[in-house]
């Protein structure tokens, strides 16, 4: 904390972190001010999930008639995971779903302990700690005539939106940067503890650990390379576990990660065709912002070099990242929701690869990501409809 807490800097945190926390309040109470107040509708009950799960749904939660959304797989998993327990839970897929249980453990070992109908209120409140945890560590990163640029973190449009949609890509992340500032810091095994839980929460994580653990194996630090790979060494077991013991139902749309990828940006021209018809809507211009953005970031590390185990440390989850947006089908693509989660990890790690190589696209990128922020709020309050709901009796 005190390396956190420097140089007179309590107050130039405080201001930031007080107005974020406005912001988002607003954002919130925008996003369920159709639904009586209630938190419960930013998890995206679906009716055609709450009927072939009768019994998993809290008394008093939003249930929407048509068009839920993926916080519903989260709450599901962690309603089966503590109260449950004998995998009779049914997704959209359980390959797809299950491997990624850090939210849900958290946030249902917590809806344990205080009861399951504060889930919504006890989820924002991880996503909201580990997010503000995740900007301080970030920011004491940073060069310190450049942790004003931290700022871009904490107003990320892209985490906004997770934590909106109560989903687990800012949780992934916030965890990631936390373990990457223990990591720097050399306080290993609160690096391992966080990395340990970012990669239970998205795969992805095992990109911050493969160059670290290289980096020990360089060096001839064995004991340190075994111990930062034993995260994915377990996290390999879980895969293994759940390819044999295996739910009662295996989803209604039983995908496995194959089927939801295509080739290189066939996704992003895809969403443009129904029926065979090329269409193009006012809404869909998010889309070229999503685009050019990951092209900015792209340019930029055209010629990073992968091969310095320092810059590997951040540049391989960056390209990893972009990878999956450069094969993603387009489904992913006809969605801003899907899309803007895809950049939540580019980002924050961008401002930590900038401060050790200058980079004119990143900043161009930073921009149409404050762009996107501003557009949010518009998209909140004026853009997105209300639907049909009903409360689970």
């Amino acid at each position: 904390m005190r390396e956190i807490f420097q140089n007179g800097d309590v107050n130039r945190i405080i201001f930031p972190i007080f107005l974020f926390l406005v912001f988002f309040s607003a954002l919130v109470m925008g996003k369920t001010k159709a639904y009586e107040g209630s938190l419960s509708s930013l998890i995206g009950i679906w009716e055609g999930f709450y009927e072939i799960n009768p019994n998993q749904v809290d008394s008093g939660f939003v249930v929407f008639k048509s068009g839920g959304y993926d916080g519903q797989f989260f709450y599901f998993l962690a309603k089966d995971m503590f109260v449950g327990g004998d995998w009779d839970i049914i997704l959209d897929s359980y390959y797809f779903r299950w491997h990624r249980i850090g939210l849900s453990f958290v946030s249902g070992g917590l809806s344990t302990l205080f009861g399951f109908q504060h889930y919504p209120v006890l989820t924002l409140s991880i996503l909201f700690s580990t997010f503000i945890a995740s900007f301080l560590c970030l920011r004491s990163l940073l060069p310190l005539k450049s942790r004003a640029f931290a700022l871009i973190y904490l107003f990320s449009p892209y985490s906004i939106n997770s934590n909106l949609l109560l989903v687990a890509d800012s949780f992934f992340v916030s965890l990631a940067i936390i373990g990457y500032f223990f990591y720097k810091r050399s306080r290993y095994f609160s690096a391992i503890v966080f990395f340990t839980m970012a990669v239970f929460t998205r795969e992805l994580g095992i990109l911050f650990l493969l160059p670290v653990s290289f980096r020990f194996f360089v060096t001839k630090d064995y004991k340190r390379m075994f111990l930062f790979a034993l995260p994915i060494f377990f996290f390999g077991c879980f895969l293994l576990y759940g390819r044999f013991f295996t739910p009662n139902h295996l989803g209604t749309n039983p995908l496995s990660f194959t089927d939801m990828i295509d080739f290189p940006f066939f996704g992003f021209f895809k969403s443009f065709v129904d029926s065979g018809e090329f269409h193009f809507q006012t809404k869909e211009f998010p889309k070229f912002i999503f685009l050019f953005s990951f092209l900015l970031v792209g340019f930029s590390l055209r010629k990073a070099n992968v091969s310095d185990l320092y810059q590997s440390e951040l540049l391989i989850p960056i390209l990893g990242s972009l990878f999956v947006i450069f094969i993603a089908e387009e489904g992913y693509w006809r969605s801003f929701d899907n899309l803007s989660r895809m950049f939540t990890l580019i980002l924050p790690l961008t401002l930590l690869y900038q401060s050790e190589k200058s980079f004119k696209s990143f900043q161009m990128f930073w921009a149409l990501s404050i762009l996107l922020m501003a557009f949010i709020p518009v998209r909140v309050f004026f853009i997105s409809p209300g639907k049909e709901f009903f409360f689970a009796p």
